[in-house]
């Protein structure tokens, strides 16, 4: 259902000429009768496929309404006719606070839980996107079950004071977090060493405040990634990952795109990488600062 963005409220500049919003405006100068009839309907709401129809019921030609409606695009909002349906995994170490903050996020974001559970160990539902919420990071053997499904997931990694939410897994289609572990590796030879001491390492409260920020990324981060990702299915897309911190009101996105060196785009590799480029094991003492073997 497309609607006309609480921000974006049609404005008269003059008896023939009107806005939508203020930062930034949409500016629609020699207002025609059609156009008219179609803000208003889209104040109560318009079918995404009726748009243009609609338009062309109203008086337009199919040209001037695919123009008008890409024209006012950016005032637009998408609503989903029901929530967003998803499952759940989070770590045995989740206390009741950091659990109610995290629902509390994904309530806001629109996402309704078919199960919140710890350590899945029955076979991924088909068609539902899973929430693995994982300390530090997630673990390669939790990413790999989901992809070997071909489930659509996405991880929350908690840190404390920072928390780091994406990005959003297609098999087939985006990049995995193998994808991300080889890129790091590229960069870092010695990235599995410290990725493996971070996956040994104590849990830590995470701040409440970041989780329920986490929650709310976490729907629109899955809401659009589902949106766009059967518009061009056979080829790679980009996906966004966002990472929090109670110290700043910044927040720091990156985008992802499938690593040459991971398999997970290839029917026989997926769920699998370049196996240097995954933590597999701690190699020190979860405390203090031991050095590896």
């Amino acid at each position: 259902m497309l609607r006309l963005a609480a921000s974006s409220p049609p404005l008269w500049r003059t008896p023939s000429s009107l806005q939508l919003g203020t930062d930034p405006a949409i500016r629609v100068d020699g207002v025609l009768p059609w156009q008219e009839r179609l803000l208003d309907a889209l104040a109560d709401g318009v079918a995404d496929a009726g748009l243009v129809p609609l338009a062309r019921s109203f008086g337009a030609t199919a040209a001037e309404a695919a123009e008008f409606a890409g024209r006012i695009e950016q005032a637009l909002t998408r609503e989903s006719p029901t929530p967003r349906t998803v499952r759940v995994e989070v770590p045995e170490s989740l206390t009741s606070i950091e659990r109610e903050a995290l629902m509390a996020g994904w309530d806001a974001a629109g996402l309704a839980r078919v199960s919140v559970d710890t350590w899945a160990v029955d076979a991924p539902q088909q068609g539902v996107p899973v929430i693995v919420v994982a300390d530090r990071l997630i673990e390669p053997r939790r990413a790999a079950r989901l992809m070997r499904a071909d489930v659509t997931h996405i991880p929350i990694e908690l840190a404390g004071d920072r928390v780091h939410v994406g990005p959003v897994v297609v098999p087939g289609v985006t990049a995995c977090t193998a994808c991300e572990h080889a890129r790091r590796t590229a960069e870092d030879p010695q990235w599995p060493l410290l990725a493996a001491q971070l996956l040994g390492r104590d849990p830590v409260r995470t701040d409440p405040g970041l989780l329920i920020e986490a929650g709310i990324l976490t729907g629109r981060l899955l809401r659009d990634a589902l949106d766009s990702s059967g518009s061009r299915p056979d080829e790679p897309q980009s996906s966004l990952s966002v990472g929090l911190s109670a110290a700043r009101v910044r927040r720091t996105w990156h985008a992802h795109r499938p690593h040459a060196r991971c398999l997970c785009r290839s029917p026989e590799g997926s769920g699998n990488a370049d196996a240097g480029a995954i933590p597999t094991v701690p190699t020190s003492s979860s405390k203090g600062y031991a050095q590896p073997a």
